[in-house]
C-alpha cells in the first residue's frame, strides 16, 4: 500500500520524490475513488441478482444398481474368463447408455411433453395425462386462464386458437391430445413444449449420467437431473426396471436356448452309447471274455492299454481336427447358428472349462444377436457390436481347440515312441484285449459326457426357471426436495468480485490520467520548492464562475485619479458584499503572509511576483486574496495587474483604462494610474490596472523605467504584489523576477497539471528567479481530504466560523 503511482509525462528535477512518480498511495486512491468502487460493486451485484433470479431451479435423483458378475467361481480359472467379466460392468453401462432404453423411458414418461414456462413447475399439477404420437414435430402451446378459471389454448408460434377448455377437460392438438389437470386453474399463464421422439431421446441422454463410482465395486449409479422434479425421481427407476427386464428377458433366453441345445446333445449321446454298450456286450459274447486282466499278463495289458490310449487320442485328433476345418469352411448364412456350437459335443472340450464357458458365451451372443435382428438390421450398431464379439469368441474358441489338437498329436508322438520298444510283444498280445480295452473305453467316456451333459441340463432349467439375480435395486431414487448447488452463490459472489475489480482498475485508471496535483505532497514534489500555504475554495468567486452576472450583485467604491467608480462585490476575493466577517480563505492569507515573513529571515520581502505555470491556476485570485488580507489589517498593500497579455484582475474590475502600460510607456503619471479599492473598516487598497494592451509587453516590462519604478515602490510601500502571466506561456515573469525580491507559485488543487508544475520549476531555476515557495488554493477539503490529510482539519474549523458570523 505503500507504492507511489506515477503520473504519465512527469519528470520531477530537483524534487523532494523519485523522478517520474507522484507521492500518492494506492490505499488513498482506493478511498478517493471509494463512490466509483461502490457503484461498481453495487453494479456488478445487481447484474448478478438478475442473473440468479433467472436461473431455474434444477434437481437430481440417483438409483443405485448391483451388477454382480456372471460366474464369480470361474473368475481366476481361466485369463478368458476373466477378461470377460472385468468387461462386464463396462458393458452394462453402455447398454444403460444406449438409445433403446432411453427411448422406452421417453415413451413410458412421456417427456416428449415438457412444461415450457413457467421454469421449475411441476408437469403433474399442469397436466393429468397426456399422449402424443412418436413422429410429432416440435410444437408450443400457451394456456392462459381466464376469469372462470377456464383456459384459452393457442400455438403459441403462429398464435392460433385451440379452443377454451375447463381443468379435467381434454385438449386435442394436432400431434395428439392434453389432458388438463384440476390444480392448473392456480397457474395463470403456462407453456407446455412438444418435442420430437428422437429430440426427447436426446435431451434425455444430455441429462442422464451412469458411471461406476468405485472400480472395485460392482454398483452402477444412474443419475438424472433436470426442472421437474417428479420426472427426475421417474427417470432412474424406469430406467433401472427397463433395464433389469431386458436383463431377465436375455437371460431366460440364454438359458431356455442352452437347455434346448443339451437335450439334443443328450439325444445324441444317448444314442452313441446305447451302440457302445451293445457293442461292447456282442465282443464279450463273441469272444468269450470272462477275465482279461486275469488272462493276461501285466505287461501284455499295459501294451494293450497304450495301444488303446494311442487309437482314442488319435482318433480324438482326427475327429477334432475334422471338425475344426469343417467349422472354419462351412459357409453361414445369416441367422444361422455358429458352426463352432459342434465343438460343444466333443467330450474332450466338454470337460474343458474355459472351452465350455467360451461355448456359452457365443451362444447367449448369438441368441441376443438372433432376438435383436427381429427388430433391427444387420448394419445396425448393436447387431454389429454382437457380431464382432461372436467372432472374437468364435476365434478365442478356435485357438484354444487349435492348441488341444497339438496337444494331443504330441502325446499320440509320445504313445509311439515308447511303444517302438514293445514291437516284439505286441505280436503276442491277443488281439481281443485290445479290442475289449477300446470297447471298454468308449463306452465309459459316452457315459461319463451323459452324466455331465445331464448336469449342465439341470443347472440349464434351473437358472431359466429363477430370475436374474446378478441385477437387483440397491437403492431406488426418490423425490428431491431442495435444488441442488446452482451455484447462485458463487455467481453473484463471482459478479460481485467482477463489479468490484472493475471499480477498482476504472479507480486506478482516473487516478493514474489525473495529471493534476491535489496535495501539498505533489506541489513540493513537483517543485522541489517548500508550500508556504494552502487556501480552500472560495465561495463566492465559484459563484461567480458559474453565473458571471452575480458580480453585479454588489459594489465596493473605487477612487482613482480621474474620479470615483464602484468595483463588483465578487471581482477581488474576500469582498463578499460588504460583509468583514472571518473566513476559511481569509485565515488562509493571514498564514500565508506569517510564511512569508519567515521564508527568508535575513532579507525582506517589498516586491512579491505571483505566477502560475498555465492560465486557470488561480494566481490573480491568490494575489488579489493576499492583498485584501493584509489591507484590511491597515498595511499599505500594492496590487498590480502585470499581466500585460490579459489581465483578468482588470476584466473582473472592469477598470483598465490607465495602467501600467501607459506608466511604464510615460502617457500617465503615478497618481492617474493608481486606484483605491474600499476593502472595509475604513482600510483601502491600492491597485493599479494593466491600462492598454501593448504589443511588445517583454520590451515594456524590462525597461529601465519599470526597473526604476519597482526601486520608487519597494520604498513607498509595505508590500508590492504583481499578477504576472503564466510561466510555461510567456516569458514576462521572468523579466519582472529579474528586480523583484521574490516570486511565489501558484498551483490549484485539481487543476494544474503536474508535468506543467514541474516544467515551471525548472523555468525559474534557469532563470534564477528568486523562488520562495508555492502556494495551493482553490482546496476542497471535501473533495480533497483524501489526497492530504490536514484538510479534514477544515470542518472543525469551519464550525467557529459559522458562529462568528451568527
Amino acid at each position: 500500500m505503500n507504492e507511489r503511482l506515477a503520473l504519465p509525462g512527469a519528470t520531477i528535477p530537483h524534487a523532494t520524490a523519485a523522478p517520474g512518480v507522484v507521492p500518492r498511495t494506492v490505499w488513498g486512491a482506493l478511498r478517493r475513488h471509494r463512490w466509483l468502487i461502490l457503484a461498481c460493486l453495487a453494479a456488478g451485484l445487481g447484474i448478478g441478482f438478475m442473473l440468479v433470479s433467472r436461473i431455474e431451479p434444477s434437481f437430481r435423483a440417483q438409483a443405485s444398481l448391483q451388477v454382480s458378475p456372471p460366474r464369480p467361481g470361474l473368475q481366476s480359472a481361466t485369463p478368458a474368463v476373466a477378461v470377460l467379466e472385468d468387461d462386464n460392468i463396462a458393458t452394462d453401462i453402455l447398454v444403460l447408455q444406449s438409445r433403446t432404453l432411453a427411448e422406452a423411458v421417453v415413451d413410458s414418461l412421456r417427456l416428449q411433453v415438457t412444461v415450457a414456462k413457467p421454469g421449475g413447475a411441476r408437469r403433474s399439477s399442469l397436466l393429468a395425462a397426456m399422449a402424443v404420437g412418436p413422429d410429432v414435430q416440435p410444437a408450443r402451446y400457451r394456456f392462459e386462464r381466464r376469469e372462470d378459471l377456464s383456459f384459452d389454448v393457442t400455438d403459441a408460434e403462429s398464435g392460433a386458437s385451440i379452443g377454451t377448455f375447463a381443468p379435467g377437460a381434454e385438449v386435442r392438438i394436432p400431434e395428439g391430445e392434453l389432458v388438463l389437470a384440476r390444480t392448473a386453474s392456480r397457474t395463470p399463464e403456462f407453456e407446455i413444449a412438444i418435442d420430437s421422439r428422437q429430440g426427447a431421446t436426446a435431451a434425455l441422454l444430455s441429462a442422464t449420467d451412469v458411471s461406476q463410482p468405485d472400480r472395485n465395486a460392482s454398483v452402477v449409479n444412474i443419475r438424472h437431473e433436470g426442472s421437474d422434479p417428479e420426472l427426475v425421481r421417474d427417470v432412474p427407476n424406469v430406467l433401472a426396471a427397463n433395464f433389469i427386464a431386458m436383463r431377465r428377458e436375455v437371460h431366460s433366453t440364454e438359458a431356455r436356448t442352452t437347455a434346448n441345445f443339451l437335450r439334443g446333445q443328450l439325444g445324441t449321446i444317448k444314442a452313441q452309447l446305447t451302440d457302445a454298450e451293445n457293442q461292447l456286450q456282442s465282443f464279450r459274447e463273441q469272444e468269450q471274455v470272462v477275465d482279461l486282466p486275469v488272462e493276461a499278463s501285466t505287461q501284455v495289458a499295459r501294451q494293450a492299454q497304450m495301444q488303446a490310449d494311442r487309437g482314442m487320442l488319435e482318433s480324438e485328433r482326427a475327429s477334432l481336427g475334422a471338425l475344426i476345418n469343417q467349422a472354419r469352411n462351412q459357409t453361414r448364412r445369416p441367422g444361422e447358428p455358429s458352426p463352432y456350437r459342434q465343438l460343444v459335443g466333443f467330450p474332450s472340450l466338454l470337460r474343458n472349462e474355459a472351452a465350455s464357458e467360451m461355448l456359452r458365451s457365443l451362444t447367449a451372443v448369438e441368441s441376443q444377436r438372433a432376438e435383436l435382428l427381429t427388430r433391427r438390421k444387420e448394419h445396425d450398431p448393436d447387431v454389429v457390436a454382437l457380431t464382432q464379439r461372436a467372432q472374437a469368441l468364435e476365434g478365442q474358441l478356435a485357438s484354444l481347440v487349435t492348441t488341444y489338437q497339438q496337444g494331443l498329436a504330441s502325446q499320440v508322438g509320445s504313445i509311439d515312441r515308447t511303444l517302438g520298444t514293445f514291437e516284439r510283444r505286441m505280436d503276442r498280445i491277443p488281439g481281443k484285449q485290445l479290442a475289449y480295452a477300446r470297447l471298454s473305453r468308449q463306452t465309459r467316456v459316452l457315459e461319463e459326457t451323459y452324466g455331465l451333459l445331464q448336469t449342465r441340463l439341470k443347472e440349464a432349467e434351473i437358472t431359466q426357471a429363477v430370475q436374474d439375480p446378478r441385477v437387483r435395486v440397491v437403492e431406488a431414487a426418490e423425490l428431491p426436495i431442495k435444488p441442488v448447488g446452482s451455484h447462485k452463490g458463487l455467481l453473484l459472489g463471482l459478479t460481485g468480485i467482477a463489479g468490484l475489480l472493475l471499480g477498482v482498475g476504472a479507480g486506478m485508471v482516473r487516478e493514474y490520467r489525473d495529471g493534476t496535483v491535489h496535495s501539498r505532497d505533489d506541489v513540493q514534489a513537483a517543485t522541489g520548492f517548500p508550500v508556504l500555504g494552502w487556501v480552500p475554495r472560495i465561495a463566492e468567486l465559484k459563484e461567480a464562475e458559474k453565473r458571471p452576472g452575480a458580480l453585479t450583485a454588489a459594489k465596493r467604491m473605487l477612487t482613482s485619479g480621474g474620479g470615483t467608480a464602484l468595483v463588483p462585490a465578487g471581482a477581488l476575493p474576500l469582498l463578499p458584499g460588504g460583509a468583514t466577517g472571518p473566513s476559511p480563505a481569509a485565515d488562509a492569507y493571514e498564514w500565508l503572509h506569517r510564511n512569508l515573513q519567515f521564508a527568508e529571515p535575513d532579507a525582506e520581502v517589498k516586491t512579491l511576483v505571483v505566477s502560475s505555470p498555465l492560465p486557470g491556476d488561480g494566481k490573480s485570485t491568490s494575489a488579489a486574496g493576499l492583498a485584501v488580507t493584509l489591507a484590511r489589517r491597515g498595511l499599505k498593500v500594492l496590487l498590480i495587474d502585470a499581466d500585460l497579455r490579459r489581465g483578468t484582475l482588470s476584466t473582473r474590475i472592469g477598470s483598465r483604462k490607465r495602467g501600467l502600460s501607459d506608466l511604464l510607456a510615460g502617457n500617465a503619471s503615478f497618481q492617474q494610474v493608481l486606484r483605491t479599492v474600499d476593502v472595509g473598516n475604513g482600510n483601502a487598497l491600492h491597485y493599479i490596472p494593466t491600462g492598454v494592451l501593448p504589443a511588445d509587453c517583454t520590451r515594456l516590462l524590462g525597461s529601465a523605467r519599470a526597473q526604476a519604478l519597482m526601486e520608487w515602490l519597494r520604498q513607498k510601500y509595505y508590500l508590492v504584489i504583481l499578477d504576472t502571466p503564466p510561466i510555461n506561456v510567456f516569458a514576462d515573469t521572468a523579466v519582472l523576477g529579474g528586480y523583484a525580491d521574490a516570486v511565489m507559485l501558484v498551483a490549484r488543487a485539481g487543476v494544474t497539471p503536474f508535468d506543467a508544475l514541474v516544467e515551471c520549476a525548472e523555468q525559474c531555476r534557469r532563470a534564477r528567479l528568486p523562488v520562495l515557495g508555492t502556494l495551493l488554493n482553490d482546496i476542497d477539503p471535501d473533495r480533497d481530504r483524501e489526497y492530504d490529510a490536514a484538510y479534514k482539519w477544515q470542518s472543525y474549523a469551519q464550525s467557529y466560523y459559522t458562529a462568528s458570523q451568527a
